[in-house]
């Protein structure tokens, strides 16, 4: 696998694209060859079932058309009246006088004109139950019994009296003495009971002997070498067996259990060992037909399914290769253009483009690294200006620590001059004024305590409470337990300016605003609400944008609110909420929950 693995690795794009490519497609058409071969299988093989079933029917249908003749040429005996009265008169002693008797008194003329043209009818024969000598006839040389009583003992007689309608076929072979006394050649014999007009007595007996060949000869143009067929009478009898017959198959067919089985529907067809057998009786007491073929050969089956799907994946699997070629090369292309641009860029020649021709990913990737250079590029060209830059960072870092100082200096004279003035509420504005910005700077820190966060709300509050004189109540009520815990710098005072200048700068009425802290289950809880003019949902949603750099500028501490959050975020990691609840005449609830931590 290592080696294999390393020698893909070795390939260009180029070959391994038309390689995946026919390992992403060779399965798929697999997949696709696989289920026509299953699909050309089963038709082979169904269709093969079919023209047995087809066959066999047709097989069933001319043995049936055949014995039906048969049956014919008997019923045209039975119900003769000339034979009805020879076989019910009184008198058969008189009648058995005339040794011409049958000649004379029936129409056996007629019947042996019959037995002529038909030419497969070899034995013919009456046995009367009055007494009267039995008419017997044979054209092939065999002796049928030669009395009633003999035909009483024969095997076929007492199988005809336990059917339904006295009616019997038998296979008797040549030299079988079973219903002849001497048999010459191999028959199919019909027997059949002679009744009287309301079928209740019987009068007499019929045998009709016809040559076995007659009856082979219809099935053996119908059966491949290898095939056999077995016919069998309604009680399990053999009637013909033409081809090789396994034992034990034939005891299975013959049992009672099969013949029972009715077949009358369509040919059955189920398999036995190595056999695939198909049976078909066209009628209930008709013969059933049994053809017996070897089990379909699979292998022969296969090649035969397998054969046009195996060359139609071939024929495909060559027709994809100039195909995945061509687009092997209009897909490599651009890469090939991108890796001469890298060596180009990695020369230092920052200058160079890479031509873009799709607008597919790797026209996106050429674009992304002409950006790439673009940027490397600037940034060189940056890097004094950046270096600048940090220099003057420096110098405004040092005034930024001369400017508060000078601030708070100027506060702190203007403070005692309205003390030596006696002018105690100018003095205290300018006082709150003071640590006001001492609050605000405090030495660039980023994270300060609770209570820290609370005095500059506190003095931003005494200052508006001056400009708002008597329309301003606030209220600040901070838990002891949270005073000392340390969260971001101005996180509180935004909200609050936002509810003064949002909230109170239009309204002549009075309005009280209250800052409350609490600490619950390990977590701050701060809620800054006011009894403003409120705000709709979108002036909400306003509030979470980019404010004007004029309202930027008017802030204490430049935060807005949307930067608090974005503060917060970084911050917290998500562990936060802040929540603005507010309606239009009701005011503003600000609530917002921070994780506790002692200040360090």
């Amino acid at each position: 696998m290592g080696k294999v693995r390393q020698w893909i690795d070795r390939l260009s794009v180029r070959k391994k694209l038309i390689l995946y490519s026919y390992l992403t497609i060779t399965p798929v058409l697999l997949v696709i060859c696989l289920a026509l071969i299953a699909h050309n299988y089963r038709q082979v093989r169904d269709e093969r079932l079919e023209n047995d079933r087809v066959n066999v029917h047709a097989l069933a249908e001319s043995w049936n058309m055949q014995q039906t003749d048969i049956k014919d040429f008997s019923t045209y005996i039975c119900v003769n009246q000339e034979i009805h009265e020879l076989l019910t008169c009184d008198n058969p002693e008189k009648k058995n006088e005339n040794s011409r008797l049958w000649m004379d008194e029936a129409p056996m003329g007629i019947v042996q004109d019959m037995v002529a043209l038909k030419g497969h009818i070899k034995t013919i024969a009456i046995y009367p139950e009055n007494g009267v000598r039995p008419y017997l006839r044979g054209m092939d040389g065999s002796v049928n019994l030669a009395t009633t009583d003999e035909l009483h003992h024969a095997p076929i007689y007492q199988i005809a009296r336990d059917s339904e309608n006295g009616m019997v076929w038998a296979h008797v072979e040549k030299g079988n003495e079973q219903i002849y006394e001497m048999n010459r050649t191999d028959k199919i014999v019909l027997y059949r009971e002679i009744r009287d007009l309301a079928q209740k007595k019987t009068l007499g007996h019929i045998t009709i002997g016809v040559s076995q060949e007659y009856f082979t000869s219809l099935s053996e143009n119908a059966l491949r070498s290898d095939e056999a067929l077995l016919v069998l009478d309604r009680s399990g009898g053999v009637l013909s067996s033409v081809g090789n017959v396994d034992e034990e198959l034939a005891e299975y067919l013959q049992s009672e259990d099969f013949v029972k089985a009715d077949y009358r529907k369509r040919a059955d067809h189920f398999g036995y060992g190595s056999y695939e057998v198909i049976c078909m009786q066209l009628e209930k007491n008709a013969s059933i037909i049994c053809k017996i073929v070897p089990r379909y050969n699979v292998q022969t089956q296969i090649r035969e399914a397998a054969y046009m799907p195996l060359l139609l994946l071939l024929g495909m699997l060559l027709a994809l290769l100039p195909l995945l070629v061509i687009i092997s090369n209009v897909v490599t292309k651009p890469l090939l253009r991108l890796r001469e641009a890298i060596v180009e860029v990695s020369t230092g020649d920052f200058d160079h483009q890479v031509e873009i021709s799709t607008q597919d990913e790797i026209g996106e990737v050429a674009q992304c690294f002409n950006r790439m250079v673009n940027s490397i590029r600037e940034l060189i060209e940056k890097n004094y200006v950046i270096t600048l830059q940090e220099k003057e960072s420096e110098l405004a870092a040092l005034q930024a620590q001369i400017n508060p100082h000078f601030l708070y200096n100027t506060l702190d004279s203007l403070y005692w001059q309205a003390i030596e003035a006696d002018n105690e509420d100018l003095a205290e504005s300018i006082l709150a004024l003071s640590q006001l910005f001492r609050l605000v700077l405090n030495q660039g820190q980023s994270e300060v305590s609770v209570s820290h966060e609370i005095e500059l709300v506190s003095r931003y509050l005494q200052i508006q409470k001056m400009r708002f004189t008597k329309r301003l109540e606030y209220t600040i009520e901070i838990d002891p337990a949270i005073s000392h815990a340390k969260i971001p710098k101005l996180i509180l005072q935004p909200f609050v300016e936002n509810a003064i200048v949002h909230g109170f700068e239009n309204l002549d009425v009075a309005c009280s605003l209250s800052v409350r802290g609490t600490h619950e289950d390990g977590r701050i809880r701060f809620e800054i609400k006011d009894t403003g003019v409120g705000m709709r949902q979108d002036q909400i949603d306003a509030l979470w944008e980019e404010e004007s750099n004029q309202y930027r500028k008017q802030r204490i501490g430049r935060y807005a609110i949307k930067n608090i959050r974005e503060r917060l975020q970084r911050r917290y990691q998500g562990d936060f909420t802040l929540e603005i609840q507010s309606e239009i005449g009701k005011g503003t609830v600000v609530i917002l929950t921070i994780p506790f931590e002692e200040e360090l």
